[in-house]
This record gives structure tokens, C-alpha cells and sequence, in this order.
């Protein structure tokens, strides 16, 4: 009962040999000591297996080759799983597993096929109906745990140990706490920018929700190393420092911007894309937003007709 996973295939056991090779699963005879994995697919019987297996580990049933070395109680159990639901489900279909087989136990008879043998190897079931009496008391506090609640358990019993918070709150949603986070982040950088760079991030992101979205895939897995050198400026600084190359490149424009018309069409640059009624309309939008001041990345997007990488492909 150590394990259990959700593979599809049969209910069957799988001995960890050299060869291993899937047997049956005999939920009365399965071996209750050592590793054991169960595979099953959905609707195979696992939380019925698990309740039966439960309450063999209770009553100390089995042989000498099955059976736990010693019977053991409620707080000595631990069942884990994957959901909330699937955890309270298990702990009401074990409780009433135990309640089924204590009133038979009482009675000394059933009709079930998992409690009936029972019945007829244990000898003394006033002792067993006792047995389960108290475990049916303790059902309160088994140890049926979804995966992350157990872990949350076991840190905080051993919070010493292992460095953590008495104190733990668990966060099934992170959705809030990211959220919270870039809006804190989007206060502290960007409220105190120069008005003309707030509104260059605002192009880039309406609102800190908006670049929540943008960047919400680096915040889970690996950390993200970020190795660019201008990073280790501030926002201001890389925006004057933008605002200055956007002036090296208008006057480097301007300085040859009479002569791109004749370079253009004595050129074999394709005439069909650069015709002479088009080109003359492109090259004044880009002279008036050369000859103007730089407050911002904004640029006429003719400019790419005269990136050095687009003028190679025509």
C-alpha cells in the first residue's frame, strides 16, 4: 500500500524483480510489507482496494508471508493522494469499511466478500470488533492527505528541521499573490518615471495585469537568468540612452537624405516595390520625423523600407 499511480492499464501488482512481469491483485492476500506498486486505470476498484487493504492493516490479517509485522492503528496509517475531493472520499469509504466490518464482527456474520473472510480466519471478534471500534473513534484524525497537504504536514511538524515557519499558510492559487506582486513592482518602478517614459511603458503594458500576462510563463519552473549588461542600469538612464541613439540616427538621415532618392533609383533594387510615386511620399514622412525632436520611440513605419537587411532582400 505504499504506493498507487494512475497508469492505464488493468488492476495489477508489480513485483520489482529483474523481469517483472504484472500478477492479479487479491486484495485478501497482497503482501502488507516492503515496496508494492499498484497500477490501475480509472474505475479499476483503487479506492475499494485501498479500504480493504486498510482495514487488513488494522486487524493484523494475512499470513506469515503477507500480513504487516504487527497490526496497526489510525495514526499510524497514511494514505496519500492527489485532490481534496479524492481525500475526502477515501477517508468517508474507509470509515465505512471499518463501521461495515465492526458490525460484522459484532454480529458474526456478513455477506461481503472482503469482510466474510475475515470473519472466518479471526478467531476472537469481540476482540476484532474492539480493534475497530477504536479505529472507527480515530477516523477523525487518519492520515489521509493530498500530496501538498502532507508535505505542508511534515514541515510543519519538523519546522525546526527544515528551516520553515510554524506558522505555514498553504496557497492553492497563486494567481493573487503574482498579481499583487507586479502591481507592487509596477509602483515602485514606474510611478516615479519621467512622464515621456511612463508613456512608452504604457504602450508596451496598459496595466500591471498586462504585463502579468506577458511574463507569467517565467514564473514557474527554472529561475530565469536574465544576462543582458543594460539591465544593470536604471529605467531612466536606458531611456536617455535610447533617446540619444534615436538622435544619432535621425542626423545621420539628415545628412544624406537628399541623395536616397537618386541612390535608390540608379540602384536594380526592385521598381516594383520602390515606384517612383511611392518612394518620394515614403522618404518626406521619414525627412519630417527626422527633423524633429526625440521624446519618444515613436517612428513613421516607412523607416523599415530603408533597413539595410530589407533594401538587400529587393
Amino acid at each position: 500500500m505504499d504506493q498507487m499511480s494512475g497508469a492505464e492499464c488493468p488492476l495489477h501488482t508489480l513485483d520489482r524483480t529483474e523481469q517483472p512481469q504484472p500478477t492479479p491483485l487479491e486484495p485478501m492476500t497482497f503482501p502488507l510489507h516492503g515496496a508494492r506498486l499498484i497500477e490501475a486505470s480509472a474505475g479499476t476498484g483503487k479506492t475499494f482496494t485501498i479500504a480493504g487493504l486498510y482495514l487488513r492493516l488494522l486487524l493484523g490479517h494475512g499470513s506469515a508471508e503477507t500480513r504487516h509485522r504487527v497490526p496497526l492503528t489510525v495514526d499510524q496509517i497514511l494514505v496519500v493522494t492527489f485532490t481534496e475531493a479524492a481525500t475526502a472520499e477515501l477517508r468517508d469509504r474507509i470509515r465505512a469499511r471499518i463501521h461495515d466490518a465492526r458490525i460484522a464482527f459484532a454480529r458474526g456474520q456478513s455477506s461481503d466478500p472482503v469482510i466474510q473472510p475475515l470473519l472466518n480466519e479471526f478467531d476472537d471478534h469481540k476482540q476484532a470488533a474492539e480493534i475497530l471500534l477504536q479505529a472507527e473513534r480515530q477516523m477523525d484524525e487518519a492520515a489521509v492527505y493530498t500530496i501538498h497537504g502532507f508535505c505542508q504536514r511534515m514541515l510543519t511538524q519538523n519546522a525546526f528541521e527544515s528551516g520553515s515557519r510554524f506558522n505555514n499558510e498553504f496557497v492553492t492559487d497563486e494567481s493573487h499573490l503574482k498579481a499583487q506582486v507586479v502591481a507592487d513592482y509596477w509602483r515602485r518602478n514606474f510611478y516615479p518615471l519621467p512622464f515621456t517614459l511612463a508613456g512608452e511603458i504604457r504602450q508596451l503594458w496598459s496595466s500591471p495585469s498586462a504585463l502579468l500576462s506577458d511574463i507569467s510563463n517565467y514564473l514557474t519552473g527554472a529561475p530565469l537568468s536574465l544576462s543582458v549588461p543594460a539591465m544593470k542600469g536604471s529605467l531612466a538612464d536606458l531611456h536617455t540612452e535610447n533617446l540619444k541613439k534615436i538622435d544619432e540616427l535621425k542626423a545621420q538621415w539628415r545628412e544624406s537624405q537628399d541623395d536616397f532618392f537618386t541612390l535608390i533609383s540608379d540602384s536594380d533594387i526592385n521598381k516594383r516595390s520602390y515606384t517612383k510615386k511611392s518612394l518620394p511620399t515614403w522618404l518626406e514622412a521619414v525627412n519630417a520625423w527626422a527633423a524633429t525632436e526625440t521624446t519618444g520611440y515613436d517612428y513613421p513605419d516607412k523607416l523599415e523600407k530603408f533597413a539595410q537587411n530589407v533594401l538587400l532582400e529587393k
